[in-house]
C-alpha cells in the first residue's frame, strides 16, 4: 500500500480547550467515515487526536490534516503494481478511506485555525462552502481532489492571510476570478479541473498577485491568453495551463517572463512553428509541449536553454534534424520526442550531456548504424543513462560489444528496427535492466545465457527475429535472486 505523508502524530503536552474539542466532534459527526479514520477522536484531549495540530503553548487547533492517507494508483496494473489483485487492493483502500458527508459550520470555532487539508476525499459534489471565507486565520487550504462541485465562492477571497489554495476541483466553475484579488499574499494556486471558460478576466487577476509563485490552470476550458500591457507577477517560477484550447500565443505579455522556470502547455491545441515567442525564456528547467499539432523544425534558438531539465515535445509533427547544439543543453536530464517526423542521425554530442537519464525517441524517423548510435551515447552520459527508448524508427547493423557498458539501463527499447546479427554476451551486463524489448528485428543465433545474469529483468521480449530455439512471444523473467 502507498500512503500518503501525513500528520498523524499529535501534540502531547499540551491540552485541547473544550470548545474546539466539540466544535470537531460536530465536525466529525457531519461526516461518514467508513474506514473509520476518525476513531481516535474520542477523549479530552482532541490534541492527541490523529490529524490534529495544536499549538505548543495555548492548545489551540492550529492545523486539520484530513487527506486521504492513501494514493490513488494511476494507469494500469501492470505499470503500477506487482499484479492485478495488489492494484485493485490499492484502489480499494482509496475509496474506502475517503471522508464523505459535509462540512459543518462548528470549524468556525475553530479561530486560531491556519492550515486545512481536506483533500482526496469524497464530497458528492456538494459546493465549498462559503463560511470556509470567514476562517481569517487560514494560510493553507486544500480542498483538491474531493468531489465538491458548483460555484466557487467569492467568499475565500476574505482569507487575506491565505499562502497556499489549492482547488483541483473537477465539477466546480468560477464565472470571474475577482475574488482573488483579495489574496495578496498568496503563492501558490491551483484551480485546475475547475470551468474558467466564462472568467475572462483570468490573467488580469493573478498578474495582480504579487507573491504569487506557483499557478496551475490545467483543464479550465481556457480558449485564449490575453495580452498584458504591464507584468507585474514577476515572482512566478511555475505556469501550468496544459489540457486548454489556446490554439495560438501573442507575443509579449506572459510569455515574456524571465523569472519562469517551468512551462506546461502540452494538450492545448497549438499548432505550426514552435512559438518564437518562448525563446527569451532562458531560465526554463521544464519545458512542456507534449501532445500539440508542431509541425516545424526545432528552432535554434532552444539549444540555448541551458538550464533546460526536462524538455517533452512528444506527440508532435516535428520534423527535420536534430542539431549538434544539442551539446549547450548541458543539464538536460530527461528528454522526449517521440511520435515526430524527425529523421537523420542522432548527433554525436549527445555523449556530452553528462546528466541525461531518460531519452524517448520512437516512432520518429532516426536511422543510421546502431553501433554509432550508441557510440554517441558512450562517455560520462552511459554512466547515469536509465531510459533508452529507439523503438519503430529506422537503425540498422548489430548490437554491438558496448551495449554492456550501459549499467544503469533500466528501460532499453530497440523494436521495430532493422537490426542484425547476435545478441551480445554483454547484455548480461546490464544489471539494473527491468524491461528489455529487442522485437520484431532481424536478430539470429541464440539468447545468450548471460541474460540469466539480469537479476531485475522482469520483461523480455524478443519475438519476430531469427533467433534460434525456442523462443515466447511474451517472456517474463522473474528473478529467483
Amino acid at each position: 500500500m502507498v500512503f500518503n505523508n501525513c500528520f498523524y502524530n499529535a501534540n502531547s503536552k499540551v491540552v485541547c480547550v473544550d470548545n474546539e474539542r466539540l466544535a470537531l466532534l460536530q465536525f466529525k459527526q457531519d461526516l461518514r467515515d467508513p474506514a473509520n479514520r476518525l476513531s481516535s477522536w474520542v477523549g479530552e484531549n482532541c490534541c492527541k487526536w490523529m490529524g490534529v495540530i495544536c499549538d505548543n503553548v495555548t492548545g489551540r487547533v492550529s492545523e486539520i490534516h484530513l487527506r486521504n492517507p492513501y494514493i490513488k494508483p494511476v494507469g494500469d496494473y501492470e505499470t503500477k503494481a506487482e499484479s492485478e489483485s495488489e492494484y485493485e487492493s490499492e484502489i480499494d483502500a482509496y475509496w474506502r478511506s475517503q471522508l464523505r458527508g459535509k462540512i459543518s459550520p462548528a470549524l468556525l470555532n475553530l479561530n486560531h485555525l491556519e492550515h486545512l487539508d481536506l483533500s482526496c476525499n469524497h464530497f458528492e459534489g456538494i459546493k465549498i462552502p462559503g463560511f470556509i471565507g470567514s476562517l481569517k486565520n487560514l494560510r493553507y487550504l486544500n480542498l483538491s481532489q474531493s468531489n465538491f462541485g458548483g460555484v466557487i465562492p467569492y467568499q475565500l477571497g476574505n482569507l487575506s492571510r491565505l499562502r497556499y489554495l489549492s482547488l483541483d476541483v473537477a465539477g466546480a466553475s468560477a464565472e470571474n476570478l475577482q475574488w482573488l484579488s483579495g489574496l495578496p499574499l498568496l503563492k501558490h494556486l491551483v484551480m485546475s479541473g475547475v470551468n474558467l471558460s466564462k472568467a475572462f478576466d483570468w490573467l488580469k487577476v493573478t498578474n495582480n498577485l504579487p507573491s504569487l509563485v506557483e499557478l496551475y490552470l490545467s483543464n479550465c476550458e481556457l480558449t485564449y491568453i490575453p495580452h498584458l500591457p504591464n507584468i507585474n507577477f514577476t515572482s512566478l517560477a511555475i505556469l501550468d495551463l496544459s489540457s486548454n484550447n489556446f490554439e495560438t500565443m501573442q507575443p509579449g505579455g506572459i510569455f515574456s517572463l524571465g523569472s519562469l522556470v517551468s512551462l506546461d502547455l502540452s494538450f492545448c491545441q497549438l499548432y505550426g512553428s514552435i512559438p518564437a515567442v518562448l525563446r527569451n525564456m532562458t531560465s526554463l528547467r521544464d519545458l512542456n509541449l507534449y501532445y500539440n499539432y508542431f509541425n516545424s523544425t526545432i528552432p535554434n534558438w532552444l539549444y540555448g536553454f541551458s538550464h533546460l531539465e526536462f524538455l517533452n515535445f512528444g506527440f508532435n509533427s516535428l520534423q527535420g534534424e536534430l542539431s549538434s547544439d544539442v551539446k549547450n543543453l548541458t543539464s538536460l536530464g530527461s528528454i522526449d520526442l517521440s511520435y515526430n517526423q524527425l529523421e537523420g542521425t542522432l548527433p554525436r554530442s549527445w555523449g556530452k550531456l553528462c546528466n541525461l537519464k531518460r531519452t524517448d525517441f520512437k516512432r520518429n524517423k532516426f536511422g543510421g548504424d546502431l553501433s554509432q548510435v550508441l557510440k554517441s551515447f558512450s562517455g560520462c552520459i552511459s554512466n547515469r543513462l536509465e531510459w533508452l527508448n529507439l523503438r519503430l524508427n529506422e537503425f540498422l547493423g548489430h548490437l554491438p560489444d558496448q551495449l554492456g557498458q550501459f549499467r544503469n539501463l533500466v528501460y532499453f527499447s530497440l523494436s521495430y528496427n532493422s537490426i542484425s546479427g547476435p545478441i551480445p554476451v554483454s547484455i548480461g551486463r546490464l544489471s539494473s535492466l527491468t524491461i528489455l524489448d529487442l522485437s520484431f528485428n532481424q536478430l539470429n543465433g541464440t539468447l545468450p545465457q548471460s541474460v540469466g545474469q539480469l537479476a531485475k529483468l522482469r520483461e523480455l521480449r524478443i519475438s519476430r527475429n531469427l533467433l534460434e530455439g525456442v523462443v515466447s512471444e511474451f517472456t517474463s523473467l522473474i528473478s529467483q535472486h
